[in-house]
């Protein structure tokens, strides 16, 4: 399996924040408390970017086990911002800035990517399952403080 696919993680993330960008901070101030401004939303996705490209490229560039489950993490990360879009657009019947690219980009990248290293076997079932367990934890404790600061005030 060529793991240079990757890349295809970082790439799908850059195009998402693209359609964030315009209108992720007023739909999230009303739901989360948080990213309050344009500066927050910038800060927070340099730093999801920053997690991203190192996680990938040390799965590149030093492919072992651990190195490798870091790198496919970033891919059920992604996998599971779709989700965080898909729920949040059919729970509040409003349109999630970024659920286009999360529906579109994401989900099959990951699916394929996951697809890859599953027949690959390059990775055991046990790893795959960490990978999976690291992403959806990156993406949803964050987004669950966010949550349970702004809950007191907010819709979720």
């Amino acid at each position: 399996m060529d793991v240079t696919i990757l890349w295809l993680v970082p790439i799908s993330y850059g195009i998402h924040m693209i359609e964030e960008a315009p209108r992720f901070v007023p739909w999230a101030k009303r739901y989360f408390s948080a990213p309050t401004s344009l500066a927050q939303f910038v800060l927070g996705n340099a730093i999801f970017m920053a997690y991203v490209l190192i996680s990938v490229s040390l799965a590149i560039f030093y492919p072992g086990e651990w190195t490798l489950v870091l790198g496919l993490a970033t891919v059920a990360w992604i996998f599971s911002n779709f989700l965080i879009h898909a729920s949040l657009t059919l729970y509040t019947g409003e349109y999630s800035p970024g659920v286009v690219t999360a529906s579109a980009i994401y989900a099959p990248v990951a699916v394929y990517i996951y697809s890859g290293f599953l027949s690959s076997g390059i990775l055991s079932t046990v790893d795959i399952i960490v990978s999976i367990i690291i992403g959806f934890g990156v993406m949803y404790i964050p987004t669950l403080i966010q949550v349970w600061r702004g809950k007191k005030n907010h819709l979720i």
